[in-house]
């Protein structure tokens, strides 16, 4: 049978790390887990841990999963043994039983879990989670935790209690590009000085946002969604085949992609900063007949002393410029702007001036010549990404300036571009972040397995998710909130 490009793309870049993981990441005992939630980000994950278990990488017993869609279900049905041709497994070690019903599942298997990953919709996270850890049982949950901050709290409290792991495939330690940057280049070789400035920036069309009524009409018409299986979708809230197909879209069973995005750059910013803002402010707002998205998020942080300020943009993607993200780190004698999308993450030795503007350095410290010699530093940077990278921030700037000073950016840009000195990363730690949700994979079967999985990650996404509802709130008001330090309490 033909293997159809998703299915060559995945076993492709899992054999890649299988490569790279090598006996570190096998296990003693066999762990048994579930997956909750058959979507996308779910049978990605469930077809890891099937591949990982055929090649030896862990001892694995996926022993059930579930969702509750039949179509779903019929095809995760065929992952066991399209994995299992790959590897000498046994038949017993590899059975797995499905349900449509996630209480079902815990009554007749709960007993016999180390862990669960919970892939469902933003507002199942909560329930779902709090049932698994009252039995003993780890979770491994998607981003966000839950759909609110305090629905996030609940759950990380009832960690604590039980006492078991709550997981969150978040933070710096598990994108390699992050953790490269702000360990070797930031930490230990000092390139960028000392940090003035963070900046996040993320582009996104009307259609990610939310589909007009006709979309929404054709999608219910062309679903391949069954009506037996919409009618138990009725069940669990789903109006329509729409509801169901695209949830994220709605703000009633999630954040919806405006705040889910606002939330991925507050972990961003939070990680850097490595402290809590004081406050926020909204600036402006990215305007279209669907929604009011925030467009300019400014806080503040008090760092090492210092007064941190970090930007936070998202906006209409007014190109075809695939980069639709990215995560900039802004010193005093360089920068790392770390991409989102296909453009590689670019290191740049570029100063910050006195009046707030960055220049190009006509040369090289010490410090730079030495990371480029011993090959910490990748490639020197292409052209059109650079041009990328500039795009955006001009994009940014264009929903708060006027004609003639987006027309002099442009051309401070093109000056400025002249006498760049720009590298990417080196391959390996790139190849490593294409891998990266095979990764936090991996990193909780490994702590799971070393009994040493904590709630580390997961509150890191709640006080992320704080800090974003405190920016609703803000959009909502008079664009500014104030954060106050029992917000971020979660101690049991």
């Amino acid at each position: 049978m033909e293997m159809k490009r998703r299915d060559f793309l995945v076993t492709a870049s899992m054999a890649t790390l299988a490569s790279a993981l090598g006996e570190e990441f096998k296990c003693k005992e066999p762990l048994r887990v579930a997956v909750v939630g058959l979507g996308r980000k779910g049978m990605d994950i469930l077809s890891h841990l099937f591949y990982y278990r055929a090649n030896g990488l862990i001892q694995v017993d996926v022993i059930a999963a579930c969702d509750i869609s039949r179509e779903r279900l019929a095809v995760a049905h065929h992952i066991p043994e399209r994995y299992s041709r790959e590897g000498d497994i046994k038949a017993e070690e590899r059975k797995c039983s499905f349900y449509d019903d996630y209480k079902k599942l815990l009554n007749e298997v709960g007993g016999r879990l180390d862990g669960v990953f919970i892939c469902t919709p933003d507002f199942c996270h909560c329930e779902q989670a709090l049932a698994f850890m009252q039995h003993g049982i780890s979770v491994y949950c998607e981003l966000p935790l839950a759909e609110t901050a305090d629905s996030a709290r609940k759950m990380l409290l009832a960690a604590q209690k039980a006492p078991v792991g709550l997981f969150c495939p978040i933070g710096i330690d598990g994108k390699p590009q992050y953790k490269y940057g702000r360990s070797k280049l930031i930490g230990e070789l000092k390139l960028l000085g000392d940090i003035v400035a963070l900046q996040s920036s993320r582009t996104l069309t009307v259609r990610r946002i939310r589909d007009t009524s006709e979309q929404i009409l054709e999608f219910n018409r062309n679903s391949r969604i069954s009506d037996s299986d919409l009618a138990t979708f009725h069940k669990y809230g789903y109006a329509s085949k729409h509801e169901y197909g695209r949830w994220w879209q709605y703000r009633k069973f999630g954040l919806g992609i405006p705040l889910t995005l606002t939330l991925e750059q507050m972990v961003f910013l939070l990680d850097f900063a490595e402290a809590r803002p004081s406050s926020v402010i909204v600036a402006g707002d990215v305007q279209n007949n669907l929604s009011h998205v925030p467009a300019i998020r400014i806080l503040d942080f008090a760092h090492g002393g210092k007064r941190l300020v970090a930007q936070a943009t998202i906006m209409k993607n007014k190109t075809n410029n695939p980069c639709y993200g990215i995560d900039s780190v802004l010193g005093q004698t360089g920068a790392i702007h770390f991409s989102q999308s296909r453009t590689k993450t670019i290191v740049e030795n570029s100063c910050f001036g006195e009046d707030g503007e960055w220049y190009a350095r006509l040369g090289t410290n010490d410090s730079w010549g030495k990371a480029e010699a011993e090959g910490l530093l990748g490639h020197v940077a292409d052209k059109t990404d650079l041009e990328m990278f500039d795009e955006m921030d001009i994009l940014q700037h264009d929903h708060k300036g006027t004609p003639e000073q987006i027309k002099k950016l442009e051309d401070e840009h093109k000056r400025f571009a002249g006498n760049r000195h720009a590298w990417y990363l080196p391959e390996n730690v790139e190849n490593q972040e294409a891998l990266r949700q095979s990764l936090s994979v991996v990193r909780f079967v490994k702590a799971l397995e070393n009994h040493n999985l904590t709630c580390e990650t997961a509150r890191r996404a709640f006080e992320a998710q704080v800090v974003t509802e405190g920016i609703e709130k803000a959009q909502n008001n008079d664009g500014r909130f104030v954060y106050s330090p029992s917000m971020f309490k979660c101690v049991y």
